[in-house]
């Protein structure tokens, strides 16, 4: 008895469960039958399979994903990917495909990793979390920022916004003195990390925001006036 079936690249099992945690639903497409595709589904643990697909068939079933609000990367090598990778949100060619495929594609993979797709998502989540990050902090900081100066600039005209004026700032002239400062330095500081961005964490969307709004939400509201608070006083006592 001879036994012949495809070599699975080894740690591939543990890349595609690294993709369930992002989040990604990982789909096996092979014209093999479905003895065969079930083994290899099992063996390399992708979570579902399509057996006996013709290049119509992959099309089919990525337009059905995208019709359901779902965003479909597909990875493939053979001129009967070309359609499929053509039609996807995001089309990797293997390097060792036919050129039909490459030009299909969106991008060419030179390593010929099928989980390289772990590495393009990740970089684009980081970018949006990066970008999602300092947006939230930014508009809780300005927010912040105004509610903390505008009682003071106009309390001495209308003297029922003392209320307002929580941070009990000593004088219009220090209180806008103080946010020009307090902004000089945070900018420079919001620098390093819209460079080096976010560390990235295989965490769902709605977790996700959640983290955004409690740490950089809450954290560009608290910052502006601890920071304000404190240039203030040391503003109005060299003053």
């Amino acid at each position: 008895a001879i036994e012949l079936q495809d070599i699975i690249k080894p740690g591939i099992r543990e890349r595609f469960e690294r993709l369930r945690k992002m989040g990604v639903k990982t789909v096996m497409v092979t014209g093999d039958n479905p003895l065969t595709a079930k083994y290899i589904a099992q063996k390399a643990g992708v979570d579902d399979f399509i057996a006996e697909a013709k290049p119509e068939d992959k099309m089919e079933y990525i337009r059905k994903e995208q019709a359901g609000g779902k965003l479909v990367a597909m990875m493939g090598d053979g001129t009967n990917d070309a359609p499929a990778l053509a039609q996807a949100d995001v089309g990797v060619a293997m390097n060792s495909g036919t050129a039909a495929a490459k030009e299909a594609g969106n991008m060419v993979d030179l390593d010929n990793d099928p989980t390289k797709l772990i590495e393009v998502v990740e970089i684009g989540k980081q970018l949006l979390m990066t970008r999602g990050t300092l947006t939230t902090f930014s508009i809780a900081n300005d927010v912040a920022k105004y509610f903390a100066i505008v009682p003071a600039l106009f309390i001495t005209s209308i003297p029922a916004l003392q209320s307002m004026n929580i941070m009990n700032l000593v004088s219009p002239q220090s209180a806008i003195l103080s946010a020009v400062i307090f902004n000089a330095i945070i900018i420079p500081l919001l620098i390093p990390l819209a460079l080096r961005g976010v560390a990235y964490k295989p965490i769902g969307a709605a977790a996700l925001l959640r983290r955004n709004l409690l740490v950089y939400g809450l954290g560009g509201i608290i910052v502006p006036f601890a920071g304000i608070k404190l240039i203030d006083m040391v503003v109005s006592a060299l003053i």
